[in-house]
């Protein structure tokens, strides 16, 4: 089972894919954020070109209400895409993924961070099978 991942930003969208088990993540692509119309048909046909059955959606942990109002964006983001597209959303926490991500390269951390929240939810998937 194929596996996306997205982690959402304002400016930037970064994308990742797993491997076809659904056991190891890969940063794919980092998108720019015209808008979320753009992205979501971006998203929408990767999902069928690349046989995905389920998106994982960074969301965004409010630390003392700090994303309040970037967490609302992405949910409606994340249901927006599930009515447009055939794939099951999921949210994952993105909590410092890309600053993570960074760490190890600022060239590509958006999709980076898409991958490190797609591996989380994958580990935790996998745990429990």
């Amino acid at each position: 089972m194929k596996y996306l991942g997205i982690d959402y930003g304002r400016a930037r969208v970064g994308i990742s894919l797993s491997d076809v088990e659904g056991k190891i993540a890969f940063p794919h692509t980092v998108l720019a954020n015209n808008s979320a119309e753009e992205i979501i048909d971006a998203v929408c046909l990767l999902v069928r070109e690349e046989g995905v059955e389920n998106v994982v959606l960074g969301e965004p942990q409010a630390i003392l209400g700090m994303v309040r109002d970037v967490r609302e964006e992405i949910e409606n983001f994340g249901k927006n895409l599930a009515s447009r597209c055939p794939a099951k959303v999921h949210f994952e926490d993105e909590m410092f993924t890309t600053k993570i991500a960074e760490m190890h390269s600022k060239e590509n951390s958006d999709a980076s961070a898409a991958a490190l929240i797609l591996q989380s939810f994958l580990d935790k998937r996998n745990r429990v099978q």
